[in-house]
């Protein structure tokens, strides 16, 4: 392969870690192969230069401002090209380096950040920019003048594609423009409007948005969803996505990634998502979807920290709950309908069945959050007030959005059953300056993961989901929906061997089978329906898999270190990112 490469990285990501695009960003710029072949990264993004920060702190905390106009700083001498594109496009610009360090692991990395305010922009260049993506590709954006999210990215492409071009040296191009989602296409669209031979366009599907729109907006979710992708993508006549759907021109995102097959290549993160990509119409027909899965962490972990981390979680969970559970279950995730969190409580329903059979007890710790992260002084309060988070007030700081009607559930479930009980934690990160002086002094996060026994991710709309195999290298049973990508990664690596570390729940799975026009008029009712007959299987495998001693969970620890060993970024970069990259850089098909 030659090498290096030069990447640009549309994102909203570029200066905060908000996500799964940024746990990407920070997996590959830490990558030590990644690194060996990419020469130089540049994340791109919008920003708000007229909001009032420090001028130092406008890249995050992990960044140094090297050039911005508005705050008079120019320590490279970037100025000479930076200032026409900033007064053409009435954009200011800010340039700098962000470091990415992974706390608890010897990695690092460096990327340069292009930040623009788009807020200001030059109206009349932006109308006749919008003209051509109507003329070129049939792109109205008319149809979204009161979708922001349409709009600022829509403005970012122009004065990112001139700037990219100042900044870059001749024997970095051709610079490989990668749209991270919908938030990348504009540029990547005036990057086939006017870049020529010095640019090439990826589009990387962290998700299919049209997919997750349809998922989240029916009660069918996943139920519905893929039985009618499988349907419409088996016939003789193949249908797509606006054939059973109906039209779908309102939703922007839909638009942008309809587009993406324009790109030199697009990369799915999972097999899922590539049907999606492939449904949304027969551009894609003729279009190699590139699978590049989502890298898992692989700190190396030991019998012995993984014994400590449980005990210290165990101990809190005496004190929260009155008993010592004999099995930790947990679930971090965001609060989201996709998420499926109402299906760890009816699996939990089934195993606090089996658990007072076997005189087992157990404790499911639900972390999420939709109002950020609580204030010491508040947690200090509301632990002290009424015991948070064992139980909960309306109202910020505690609860809000969401997490309203997870409570309400958690605590109905909570009340009717005495074996395993759950605790929302609406909290970001663990530590005794987050969770309460309850917690363990020196306890953090990683001995969170590190002491779970059972990890649940049943989503019913999952690209990848880094989250739910976190704990895989720590010894914990993963239990995963058959529709999220990660379960295609594990099935590749393991080539297909059934493994005790991760449980595949199939929410798909009908008893008969249904016309789409059935499908598309499920209720919520009959997707319950299936739904407690697959929780109860699971139930009934994990209590064949759930670690009850020191050696079974020693044998799983074993197990998901070995699996993880082959699961991390530098093999994603290494088997699946770097072929991508040499088959559109150098046109190699090989």
């Amino acid at each position: 392969m030659t090498s290096p490469y030069t990447i640009a990285h549309v994102t909203h990501e570029a200066v905060e870690k908000l996500g799964g695009i940024g746990t990407v960003l920070e997996g590959l710029m830490t990558s030590p192969v990644y690194k060996e072949h990419v020469q130089r990264s540049i994340l791109i993004g919008p920003c708000q230069t007229h909001v009032a920060v420090d001028p130092a702190k406008r890249l995050g905390p992990e960044g140094t401002v090297l050039y911005s106009s508005v705050d008079q700083i120019d320590t490279l001498g970037l100025g000479r090209k930076l200032r026409p594109i900033e007064w053409a496009f009435n954009t200011p610009i800010v340039y700098g380096k962000r470091t990415f360090d992974i706390p608890g692991d010897k990695r690092s990395g460096e990327a340069d950040v292009l930040m623009i305010d788009i807020f200001n922009i030059n109206h009349d260049r932006l109308a006749l920019f919008k003209f051509r993506l109507n003329e070129r590709f049939g792109l109205d954006s008319g149809k979204y003048d009161d979708e922001w999210g349409y709009e600022e990215y829509i403005r970012l492409a122009e004065p990112a594609f001139y700037a990219l071009n100042a900044l870059l040296a001749d024997d970095e191009k051709p610079c490989v423009v990668l749209s991270h989602e919908f938030m990348g296409m504009g540029a990547a669209l005036k990057c086939l409007l006017d870049g020529g031979d010095d640019f090439r366009t990826i589009f990387h599907a962290h998700e299919c948005a049209t997919a997750r729109h349809l998922v989240e907006h029916h009660d069918g979710h996943d139920t519905m969803f893929y039985n009618v992708l499988r349907q419409a993508r088996s016939g003789k006549r193949k249908q797509y996505v606006e054939d059973v759907f109906g039209d779908l021109s309102g939703v922007f995102r839909h638009q942008l990634i309809s587009l993406s097959h324009c790109c030199d290549a697009v990369m799915a993160v999972g097999d899922y998502t590539a049907d999606e990509m492939h449904f949304l119409g027969r551009h894609f027909d003729h279009h190699d979807i590139e699978l590049v899965y989502n890298g898992v962490p692989a700190a190396k972990v030991t019998q012995k920290a993984r014994k400590a981390a449980r005990k210290m979680l165990v101990d809190y969970s005496k004190k929260l709950v009155g008993y010592e559970p004999d099995v930790l279950m947990t679930h971090v995730t965001r609060p989201v309908i996709s998420k499926g969190m109402w299906r760890d409580i009816q699996v939990c329903q089934n195993l606090d069945r089996h658990f007072e059979q076997e005189g087992l007890k157990g404790v499911l710790y639900i972390l999420t959050s939709a109002g950020g992260t609580r204030r010491p002084q508040d947690v200090k309060h509301m632990e002290k007030e009424y015991g948070w988070p064992r139980d909960h007030r309306s109202g910020y700081p505690d609860l809000v959005g969401p997490e309203e009607d997870l409570w309400k559930m958690i605590h109905a479930f909570n009340a009717n059953h005495e074996n395993v009980q759950v605790i929302l934690v609406n909290q970001f990160g663990w530590s005794r300056e987050r969770i309460g002086k309850r917690c363990p002094k020196d306890m953090d996060i990683a001995d969170f993961r590190w002491a779970t026994d059972v990890e649940f991710g049943m989503a019913t709309y999952e690209p990848f989901g880094i989250s739910p195999l976190e704990p895989l290298g720590s010894g914990a049973v993963c239990v995963i929906s058959n529709v999220c990508g990660c379960e295609g990664f594990v099935e590749y690596v393991t080539k297909g061997k059934p493994i005790d570390n991760v449980l595949v729940a199939d929410y798909t799975n009908l008893d008969k089978k249904r016309s789409i026009d059935s499908l598309l008029g499920m209720t919520r009712d009959e997707r319950d329906a299936i739904e407690q007959v697959e929780s109860a299987r699971i139930a009934d495998e994990l209590m064949q898999r759930i670690p009850l001693t020191d050696d079974a969970r020693k044998a799983l620890l074993k197990s998901g270190q070995e699996l993880v060993t082959k699961m991390g970024w530098d093999q994603v970069v290494e088997n699946k990112l770097l072929h991508v990259l040499d088959r559109i850089v150098n046109n190699n098909d090989d």
